[in-house]
């Protein structure tokens, strides 16, 4: 599933980066990879995110595409399950058994 996390607020060109104003209050690791949509909703650029934040804004590197100011930014989601019963006695799925 993707998720937006904010917009383009500013491309540099020479330094093949841009600066993303997040809308979210998720973190965000250093190497995530987004995609950057354009007006149309269709994907124009690639890029990964680099270590480099502050407060609402973060920075990502291009990897390819030609991204614009006011694009929006979508990254790849997934929740995690964890690997085995947090709980004892609870299954995988999350219901708990009681063993009497």
């Amino acid at each position: 599933m993707q998720i937006p996390i904010g917009t383009v607020h500013l491309v540099n060109d020479g330094g093949k980066f841009v600066l993303i104003r997040s809308s979210r209050a998720l973190k965000i690791e250093p190497g995530t990879m987004i995609d950057i949509i354009g007006p149309g909703g269709a994907p124009v650029a690639s890029a990964q995110v680099s270590p480099a934040r502050r407060g609402q804004f973060l920075t990502a590197d291009i990897l390819s595409g030609v991204p614009a100011t006011g694009n929006q930014v979508l990254m790849n989601y997934t929740a995690s399950e964890p690997e085995g019963p947090a709980v004892p006695g609870a299954t995988p799925g999350g219901d708990i058994q009681i063993l009497e």
